[in-house]
């Protein structure tokens, strides 16, 4: 997963689309299930999603904005080669100075765990990522980790999952990144994370 900085004193963060060819790449994300003809798997991008950390609402100026086809890059997202990809974004509905840039990929999944270690790999970290419960007993085999990404004086959160039919990526950007690591809340980002997955691989919330 590659993070860019952008100009303007402002720390963003640009997650780069990747994990296909150039001529199948991922629809923008509307705000509706997306049946994307892999494997029979679907990704949805609900408008709402109901979480125990506050309720997210899609932004679809926000995902075009953070995800424009003319700068997607396949080779930053070796974790999603292979599979459908839906990019959005969400920010919680008592917070819009969060975002959470979401990127998912549907279909055959192997190995979950290559996966996460895939989208870990490139990024300097501050500290060990931790592994968090996926909240999903029917999910053998899959894993939730989340960890802090360290950019130009600023930490930014970062959740992986990864199942046997989906991986999906998510990034916590303005309010959620801080420039002080301790005041980095990698506890809600990882529920957002698991009630975010539970939804778009549901086709639910709203």
């Amino acid at each position: 997963m590659a993070v860019v900085l952008l100009v303007g004193g402002g720390f963003l963060a640009f997650s780069m689309l990747g994990g296909g060819d150039d001529d199948t790449e991922a629809k923008q994300g509307q705000g509706q299930s997306q049946d994307q003809g892999k494997e029979g798997a679907t990704a949805a991008v609900p408008k709402v999603v109901k979480s125990t950390a506050g309720e997210l609402r899609y932004d679809a100026q926000a995902t075009a904005d953070l995800y424009p086809p003319e700068k997607r890059n396949p080779a930053s997202y070796p974790e999603l080669k292979g599979l459908a990809q839906v990019d959005s974004v969400y920010y919680p509905q008592n917070n819009r100075s969060v975002n959470l840039a979401v990127h998912t990929g549907s279909g055959t999944v192997s190995d979950p765990a290559q996966r996460v270690a895939a989208a870990f790999a490139p990024n300097a970290m501050a500290g060990k990522p931790k592994d968090f419960d996926l909240q999903d007993p029917t999910a053998k085999g899959a894993l939730l980790r989340c960890g802090i990404s360290k950019g130009k004086g600023e930490y930014i959160p970062l959740c992986v999952w990864a199942d046997r039919t989906s991986v999906g990526d998510v990034l916590g950007l303005g309010e959620a990144t801080s420039p002080s690591l301790k005041k980095v809340d990698l506890k809600t980002l990882a529920q957002q994370t698991i009630d975010l997955r539970k939804a778009m691989r549901g086709g639910s919330g709203g």
